[in-house]
């Protein structure tokens, strides 16, 4: 399989765009990132701002035959408080680029979110119907629908729960409990957790392929929010005493909504990929305490 002449990772300094352009640079590929900074633009960093209204003379750059889109606001609660500047990003402007790419023949890679369904039941399959319950998880799938209508040329790759070791929230965890400090993790919260390392090979492997169609990146089983701190504790030799789980709405934290289950189907992907993504405590291990 021929490599990609040129890359180009819109939103490389997230989390997802961050973890593939490691892998870019360990497998020696070359590509240019997106910088919303017009006074940092060079040969290796291209200007590109989503939030603004859209420039239809902008063109990719050349030799580029492939385009991952990581850039987008993820956060549920920006999504919400702001639908419609969120949308700017999240689907038309994204679609735009892609509406580019169809036009010059360049792969155009889009990272999507278990949100596109309800959670009502565990193990969503790529081709069930969507059933999205938040403003992201609504703006995700009408980018996907948009995305698929433009040809062969598109692959949707749906994430669960990426985990990274910049985690603010497993730090702040390891932090109080190693100074005996109680943690109050929510009871109620469930993620099928993604190392960030195996999402960055995932999403990269489907983009050098080629590979059309809609992916799936999940790990295998459900687990709570403080299942994961009982397990920190653990790999810490600290007190089980120490974890005191709470529901999110004793803690008065109000959501959009709560998922039962976020697990997706990858049974193709990881074929596809060759990429097995570990069940979730083993993905703890591997992100947080470096086990392989």
């Amino acid at each position: 399989m021929k490599h990609p002449d040129l890359s180009l990772v819109i939103g490389a300094n997230g989390l997802l765009g961050s973890s593939l352009t490691f892998n870019l640079k360990s497998q020696d590929e070359r590509f240019i990132e997106s910088t919303r900074r017009k006074d940092t633009s060079s040969q290796s960093w291209m200007y590109l701002d989503l939030a603004v209204p859209w420039d239809d003379t902008w063109s990719p750059p050349k030799r580029v035959s492939v385009i991952y889109m990581c850039a987008a606001v993820a956060s549920l609660e920006k999504c919400r408080l702001d639908p419609k500047g969120s949308a700017r990003i999240n689907v038309e402007n994204t679609v735009n680029i892609a509406k580019k790419c169809a036009e010059n023949d360049i792969f155009f890679v889009f990272p999507s979110t278990n949100l596109v369904f309800d959670g009502s039941v565990p193990f969503r399959k790529p081709d069930e119907s969507r059933s999205p319950m938040t403003e992201y998880g609504r703006q995700k799938a009408e980018a996907e629908k948009k995305l698929l209508a433009l040809g062969e040329n598109v692959a949707i790759v749906r994430f669960t729960k990426i985990i990274s070791p910049g985690m603010q929230l497993i730090h702040t965890w390891c932090d109080d409990l190693r100074s005996s400090r109680i943690i109050s993790p929510f009871s109620d919260y469930i993620m099928s957790p993604v190392p960030n390392i195996l999402a960055g090979e995932v999403i990269h492997r489907i983009g050098r392929k080629r590979i059309p169609g809609i992916h799936q990146v999940s790990g295998p089983v459900d687990i709570t929010y403080a299942d994961a701190a009982y397990h920190i504790a653990k790999r810490l030799h600290v007190e089980k005493k120490l974890i005191r789980p709470i529901t999110s709405k004793d803690a008065g934290v109000i959501i959009e909504h709560n998922p039962a289950f976020s697990t997706l189907d990858s049974t193709e992907t990881e074929k596809k990929s060759a990429i097995q993504i570990p069940e979730a405590f083993s993905s703890l291990d591997l992100v947080f305490f470096h086990d392989r």
